[in-house]
């Protein structure tokens, strides 16, 4: 069976209409339906993956806590997606930063430190 060029040219339009174009239009629809639904108290995740959560929204910008007092603010096109409630937790102690005790080179620094301090005073 021979097709002509031109059957040929549209059902490949036809083809990258249905793999391409149409589901980058819902995902861009579902976007949009996101960033009019954000509302004060939702976790979200920028496009940088930054999480925090939203402590003010008005037409065009979002103003996002991403951590206890530091509050950023976005374009709302920024925000990528919403997470589900408690998503957003501050990290322990325990994981976020080492005691110079753990790390050897960071109790040397420490201990220079404190030697330089002696010496200026």
């Amino acid at each position: 069976m021979n097709l002509p060029p031109e059957l040929f040219l549209i059902a490949m339009f036809v083809l990258m209409y249905f793999l391409l174009i149409r589901p980058q239009q819902k995902r861009a629809k579902d976007h949009k339906g996101l960033l009019k639904a954000l509302k004060k108290g939702d976790e979200v995740v920028t496009n940088g993956g930054v999480i925090g959560k939203i402590t003010a929204v008005d037409e065009s910008f979002a103003e996002v806590e991403i951590a206890s007092g530091v509050v950023v603010k976005l374009q709302k096109q920024g925000i990528n997606q919403k997470m589900p409630k408690g998503s957003a937790k501050p990290m322990t102690k325990s994981g976020s930063k080492s005691t110079p005790k753990d790390n050897p080179k960071a109790k040397a620094i420490t201990k220079a430190k404190a030697s330089e301090k002696k010496e200026t005073k």
